[in-house]
């Protein structure tokens, strides 16, 4: 009987005082595909005309130093024969000058359109991560992640709001 009493209590202690469950929440998972909203969005597409025009004139602008520098260079070569050591010399350094310069500008440029891609990207995705934080905190999403993270490799398209993503950052820049 005592026996039967502590088989009793001790399977009353293991229901009883196990830790009570956490409540469990449903997990809402949602992702977004970023080179579909690049492609899809209107704003985007705007912000990337911008940027490509900005890149253009700066290539412009290379190419007009460089087609100079040819012609210059070009010009020497005419001319070294016809020129006294002293003014060969002369052309000389001032072409040296010149390439130097255009080496310069041409590392000018190319940092500056690697900083403003850069600038345009981060912006952007600041704006993408405010909408999905919104959107998460307004519908209870537990994650969103982008559609190339690493290690997923599927998803239901039920769980994809890149449509709604892009609609809603279309939205604040019209």
């Amino acid at each position: 009987m005592k026996g039967l009493i502590c088989l009793f209590l001790g399977v009353l202690a293991v229901v009883f005082l196990q830790p009570a469950p956490v409540a469990a929440q449903a997990v809402k998972i949602g992702v977004v595909d970023l080179q579909k909203f690049q492609k899809n969005s209107k704003a985007f597409q705007k912000a990337s005309v911008s940027v490509k025009k900005k890149f253009e004139d700066m290539q412009q602008k290379l190419n007009d130093e460089r087609n100079a520098l040819a012609k210059l260079d070009e010009e020497f070569k005419k001319q070294s024969m016809m020129l006294s050591l002293d003014a060969q010399e002369d052309k000389k350094r001032e072409l040296e000058k010149k390439q130097r310069q255009f080496k310069f500008m041409y590392d000018e440029y190319t940092q500056e359109m690697k900083d403003t891609e850069v600038d345009a990207i981060k912006k952007i995705m600041k704006e993408l991560e405010k909408i999905t934080d919104k959107m998460a905190e307004k519908e209870g999403y537990t994650i969103i992640l982008e559609r190339r993270t690493l290690g997923l490799l599927y998803f239901n398209s039920a769980i994809d709001l890149t449509d709604r993503v892009t609609e809603a950052y279309d939205k604040q820049h019209p």
